[in-house]
């Protein structure tokens, strides 16, 4: 009878852990974002063809290019890697990395360039 007992034991241990383990994924998902909702917390990201929501709170870690940054810091567009766990249907961001490479300096044309005046030794002079 003790053993029977020991079996049950042991079975619904296993149950309880299965069940567990299937309400808590982790993953990780890489796209660009499409979409951010800082009023909702939330950021949509697109993986190939797939959208993906992700709610974020205030223990997600958020960095850009490696620098620890804030969810109104990322911008649509921007290549992101978002570490998250499936909670029932919602998936909370645990972490999000972006990288942007380095920006081009904008050096304007000559047609941007203003006309500029200059006072010579003989009067004003127009360019």
């Amino acid at each position: 009878m003790i053993r029977f007992h020991n079996w049950i034991t042991a079975g619904m241990a296993i149950i309880v852990l299965a069940c567990a383990a299937d309400s808590i994924r982790a993953g990780e998902a890489k796209g660009t974002i499409t979409l951010l909702r800082p009023e909702r917390n939330q950021i949509i990201l697109t993986e190939t063809f797939k959208d993906m929501t992700f709610y974020v709170d205030n223990t997600t870690r958020v960095l850009v290019n490696g620098h620890v940054s804030q969810l109104v810091d990322l911008r649509e567009g921007d290549q992101a890697a978002v570490g998250y766990e499936r909670i029932g249907r919602r998936l909370i961001a645990v972490s999000v990395n972006v990288y942007r490479g380095p920006q081009q300096a904008y050096i304007p044309s000559a047609v941007a360039l203003p006309r500029w005046e200059t006072l010579t030794a003989g009067g004003l002079y127009k360019q």
